[in-house]
């Protein structure tokens, strides 16, 4: 019995297919370099530097704003002195002056941190490379403001013992009651009185201007005639003094006797006055049992009786409220270090002349932790054997064929970082199996090698091969897949898109504080 591989001595369908496809990855790649620019060795343009007391929430690679406009990147982010030492990529066609001011902000609340410079003056000389940003301000984050709202609810408590001591118990209800009865009484009665004399207050406006339009007519003549009138009043005055004068004259008998009686007057009001002293005296118990009452009301309320003395004394409530306060804060410093990103990659298996495509979605809850789940569709995924028995005259062969049909497998591994070596393992195409990627060039180059699939007949799955990223969003990937085995061995060439995804990410988040509520 033999065994016998099918070959593809001519351009089959599919290998036309597959130089469609191919071509078509070329002009991708040289669209996505045209458009987004892929730079080896040293960066293009200028270095500048800033230090931060804090860059909390700042990752490495984040943009460098102007106006909104991104003018650079974050290279490197060093801790030197207990403080935060960056060092800004800019464009070489942006100029930053002197009086520019840096300041870590955030995309909406929970968006992306990023740096933005606020310009100064107009013609400000601008920094040189390797020179530093010396201006730099910080603005309010969520735990500063947390931390307000707690003291303001504090206070507010204060506030509210106070008037619960001042206002306790049924006195106190009935005594609010009384003065909203009052205050409803007042306005009752302005209303009143405002309606009764609505057309009066009229009137008198109307008056008022009418003698405002006399004055501006006949303002002269009307003075001369008051300055008339003042002179007859006065001469009048002078006359009636003079005339009082000999009034009194001739009565001062009659005045002395009016005295003695305002004295009498004044002799019965101090009885009157000793009558009332009297009588309060009489009230003081009532007084004192008011006083009393007002005392037991306070010494309830501190007690914590009642319905208004347990809410006010009743720590719960307050110990509720920073629980709250501190979960939140939990939750929004765990959504903002945890980063998603969703991609996918298509490799030409040149051997085969067939695509093999992954999706991808990778959970980075640290800058040195990730998890990575995909799922795989191999056109080498199955393998059927089929033996036929071949009868030539008196002699019979026994042929075996080998087909392949496509199949989906996924991959779950978790992944450590150690520098610029990352370790990963886990299930890679549904078999246990382990990698190990090595990042270069500011991490725009990864060089990876994976073993898996064990249990196979033969050799373990082996493959190795290069990402090269072409900008923030496409990459190109090559290299030799199952080079251990030489029957299954092939060269790869690919091209792969993969973005962060803020949706999936608060999805992740709310899932898992609703989980963890639970």
């Amino acid at each position: 019995m033999s065994e016998i591989r099918k070959t593809k001595p001519t351009l089959s369908p599919e290998a036309k297919v597959g130089i469609f496809v191919l071509a078509g990855i070329l002009v991708l790649v040289y669209m996505s370099l045209r458009v987004g620019g892929m730079r080896f060795g040293r960066a293009e343009g200028y270095t500048l530097h800033v230090v931060f007391d804090s860059a909390a929430g700042l990752d490495k690679d984040a943009a460098v704003r102007v106006a909104g406009v991104e003018v650079g990147r974050v290279s490197e982010i060093r801790l030197i002195d207990d403080r935060a030492h960056l060092t800004l990529q800019m464009h070489p066609d942006v100029k930053i002056g002197r009086d520019f001011v840096a300041v870590l902000t955030t995309k909406g609340l929970l968006g992306e941190r990023y740096m933005e410079l606020i310009p100064g003056a107009q013609g400000a000389p601008p920094l040189k490379d390797g020179e530093a940003i010396t201006h730099v301000t910080s603005y309010a984050d969520m735990d500063k403001l947390i931390t307000v709202l707690s003291d303001v609810a504090t206070d507010i408590k204060t506030v509210s013992e106070s008037f619960s001591k001042a206002l306790g118990g049924k006195e106190g209800e009935e005594g609010l009651k009384n003065i909203v009865k009052n205050i409803e009484e007042i306005s009752a009665r302005l209303n009143n009185l405002i309606a009764k004399n609505d057309g009066r207050f009229s009137d008198t406006l109307k008056n008022l201007d009418e003698f405002s339009a006399v004055l501006k007519k006949d303002g002269p003549r009307i003075t001369e005639e008051m300055r008339a009138a003042a002179q007859n009043l006065n001469d009048s005055i002078t006359r009636t003094s003079n005339n009082l004068n000999g009034l009194i004259d001739d009565n001062r008998g009659n005045l002395k006797e009016t005295v003695e009686n305002l004295k009498a007057a004044a002799a019965a009001m101090q009885q009157v006055m000793a009558s009332v002293d009297k009588i309060v005296k009489e009230a003081g118990p009532g007084i004192k049992e008011t006083v009393a009452s007002a005392n037991s009301v306070a010494k309830k309320l501190d007690k914590g009786e009642g319905t208004l003395g347990k809410l006010i004394n009743d720590t719960s409530i307050h110990d509720n409220l920073n629980k709250t306060i501190t979960g939140i804060n939990g939750y929004l410093e765990k959504a903002e270090n945890f980063h998603t990103f969703l991609g996918y990659r298509a490799e030409y298996l040149f051997k085969s002349w067939s695509t093999k495509s992954y999706f991808s979605l990778k959970l980075q809850p640290k800058a040195d932790k990730y998890y990575l789940i995909e799922i795989v569709s191999d056109p080498k995924g199955k393998s059927k054997k089929e033996t036929r028995d071949i009868t030539t005259g008196a002699t019979t062969t026994s042929t075996t064929e080998v087909t392949t049909t496509d199949s989906f497998k996924f991959t779950i591994q978790i992944a450590k970082r150690f520098k610029d070596a990352v370790v990963r393992g886990g299930i890679i195409e549904s078999t246990g199996g382990g990698g190990l990627d090595y990042y270069l060039f500011r991490d725009n180059v990864k060089l990876s090698f994976e073993l898996f699939d064990f249990a196979r007949k033969g050799r373990a799955h082996a493959k190795a091969g290069a990402h090269i990223n072409l900008n923030r969003y496409f990459f190109l990937a090559a290299g030799l897949d199952d080079f251990a085995d030489k029957t299954r061995r092939s060269s790869y060439l690919g091209v792969g898109l993969q973005f962060e995804d803020e949706d999936v990410k608060y999805i992740l988040s709310g899932a898992g504080s609703a989980i963890g509520n639970l």
